[in-house]
């Protein structure tokens, strides 16, 4: 029977037992504790009411429990894992259900003068049927600790940073579980907690230096919690524990504990996109939330990393609908399953249309009527846009006029540019006709009449972490494949910041202002692209140089060494976001605009350089790099 049920445990996989199969056991706890408690205190003698026939009281009883279990969430936890946390909600759906009861049948009491209940027996039933489903869940540990044991290598040692709620939890599962880590201590500042112990594991806070104590005792594995150390700290932790091939680890990321640990993959490393230190952004603003809600959304460029994040975040928010526009078939249909996958009830349409054929997108106006429109849909590769110079400007000045244009058309109340910080001072095409798009929708607005005018708004941020293109992505692939990693100068930096917050940034900015501004975001500091990638290799458990090489390829046509938010000629303005702030740069006259892009599309380009000799009418700043 036992090397059945261990069988069992290890063809299924099985390391937790299902919520609703819990839920069940417990349940049918009640049910035999309560009928064996009846039957207890009938050969006792104990004289029942007749108010109710057993399988009322029983029913009732029952009800109660089930409502508080619910209540109190006590099937969710995984039961392998349970801690003084579970017993403490299971004592508070049983006291709560004896109260309960106590209420109904004080009420009925009152009511018609007799009881349901004898409190006695209820009051027995309550503390046995707690026990019952405490000791329920220690033979189930038991039983997956013994029947998933299995015989492992020696465990490697791992330390744990701090000491809070979160890391006993998980030194609890250390501990209990058959882990292939062996916990040998906790490391915290608190010098009064040096020399303590905790669950029997041994607190050091004797050192101001962690990765000197890391060192000492040769520990190559650690727990790290996020914001526990000051951020300079935190860095130079990290950055000494990659130098010397020390694993860190984030125990948010395992505090659910939804695998074994006694597999090396059940411990999540820190991501480079937590290795950049920015602090989260939450939008808990209730007007922006309020402003969504119940909107009719556009999205051009729906399936590309930004839009669809967009798109992602916009669904929180309960608009009315999402009109996701992309010219790209196997995204739109990714985004499309995503969006299916996060169960949102806001409903979503998906539009193949490239931005460029304006019918196609007047047809959607028409039918759909936004009344809000993030425009994320652009050429953006840097290299690629500097040999198609013409679709770069076919899409991202042309493309934007034509939704741009629409939207006023059809009173739209906003409409959210995503530019890009290479519109600043650009040295290539794609930066230059972003730079173009920016001067266009800026000075668009100031043309509008002054009752139901379209609030347009243009939001500029730097490089996303993981977007389509991202080096970080190329990084992945090379480091994947063994290497060389490519990098086109040892000098060349960049402004960094994750999908997720740049998208977050772009909602509030949206809903900010009455129109006409450019918003910049705080991109915190430049990151070498170099270190970028030394710390990538570090990561996957290699040595820059040494296990995999670092090779510089020279700067691509238009690629220039530092990216800028703000032209020097800019000054900013605050707003109560100090992440967001209000670029100044000059507002240019929409009829020499329009002059200007009549020219452009009227004219025949034979060369690039006689592009960017049109270009430079209007953005003087354009600085033509030695490859062209």
């Amino acid at each position: 029977m036992f090397q059945f049920v261990k069988n069992y445990i290890d063809s299924k996989r099985l390391t937790f037992l299902p919520s609703w199969v819990i839920l069940i056991i417990d349940l049918l706890i009640v049910i035999s504790f309560y009928t064996l408690s009846f039957y207890f205190f009938t050969v006792l003698e104990i004289t029942f009411y007749k108010t109710f026939p057993f399988l009322y009281r029983c029913t009732i009883a029952v009800c109660v429990y089930l409502f508080y279990f619910l209540l109190f969430k006590t099937y969710t936890g995984i039961i392998r894992y349970s801690s003084i946390k579970d017993a403490l909600r299971l004592f508070k759906a049983t006291f709560f259900t004896f109260f309960t009861i106590y209420l109904i049948d004080t009420s009925y009491l009152l009511l018609y003068g007799t009881h349901i209940f004898v409190m006695i027996t209820v009051l027995y039933t309550f503390i046995t049927i707690y026990f019952g489903l405490i000791v329920f869940r220690v033979l189930v540990k038991n039983a997956f600790h013994y029947f998933s044991h299995e015989q492992k290598s020696t465990p490697e040692d791992l330390a744990i940073i701090g000491v809070n709620s979160t890391t006993i939890a998980l030194a609890e599962a250390f501990l209990e579980d058959n882990s292939v880590y062996k916990l040998r201590f906790f490391i915290d500042k608190n010098k009064y907690l040096n020399g303590k112990k905790i669950l029997g594991i041994p607190v050091l806070a004797k050192s101001n230096s962690i990765i000197s104590i890391l060192r000492y005792y040769r520990i190559k594995h650690v727990v790290l919690i996020k914001n526990y150390l000051e951020e300079k700290e935190e860095l130079e932790l990290l950055e000494d524990c990659l130098r010397y091939k020390i694993n860190v680890y984030n125990p948010k990321l395992v505090s659910d504990f939804n695998e074994n640990l006694n597999s090396k993959k059940s411990l999540k490393k820190y991501t480079i996109d937590e290795l950049m230190f920015r602090e989260t952004i939450n939008i808990d603003n209730a007007n922006i939330i309020d402003y969504f809600k119940e909107k009719t959304i556009m999205v051009t460029g729906g399936a590309g990393s930004i839009g669809s994040e967009i798109v992602k975040q916009l669904t929180l928010f309960n608009p009315k609908k999402i009109l996701i526009l992309d010219q790209a078939e196997t995204p739109l249909n990714n985004v499309q399953i995503a969006i299916n996958k996060l169960n949102s009830i806001c409903p979503c349409v998906y539009k193949l249309i490239d931005i460029t054929n304006k019918e196609e997108l007047q047809a959607v106006f028409d039918k759909h009527q936004p009344e809000v429109v993030f425009h994320a849909a652009a050429y953006k590769h840097v290299p690629v846009l500097e040999t198609n110079f013409m679709q770069a400007i076919k899409v991202n000045v042309f493309g934007t006029k034509n939704v741009l244009d629409l939207a006023i058309q059809y009173g739209v109340q906003r409409f959210v540019y995503v530019s890009t910080d290479k519109a600043v001072n650009p040295t290539n095409i794609m930066g230059a006709s972003k730079r173009i798009a920016e001067i266009m929708v800026q000075s668009r607005f100031s043309t509008q009449d002054s009752h139901n005018r379209t609030q347009i708004i243009t939001t500029r941020f730097g490089n996303v972490l993981g977007s389509n293109g991202s080096v970080v992505n190329l990084f992945e692939n090379q480091i994947r494949e063994g290497g060389p990693v490519t990098v086109t100068h040892p000098e060349i930096n960049r402004f960094f910041m994750t999908i997720p917050e740049a998208c977050k940034l772009v909602l509030e900015a949206g809903t900010m202002g009455m129109g006409g501004e450019i918003y910049i975001f705080d991109m915190g500091k430049p990151i070498k692209i170099k270190e970028l990638a030394e710390k990538m290799i570090r990561l996957s458990g290699k040595e820059p140089y040494t296990d995999i090489d670092i090779v510089y390829t020279g700067l691509r046509p238009g690629e220039k060494l530092y990216e800028e938010v703000l032209s020097e000629a800019s000054r900013t303005l605050p707003t109560y976001n100090p992440k967001i702030l209000i670029a100044q740069d000059p507002m240019y006259c929409y009829e020499k605009v329009e002059r200007f892009l009549y020219n452009l599309s009227t004219t025949s380009f034979n060369s690039k350089q006689e592009l960017i000799h049109t270009i430079l009418e209007l953005v003087p700043e354009f600085i033509q790099t030695p490859q062209d």
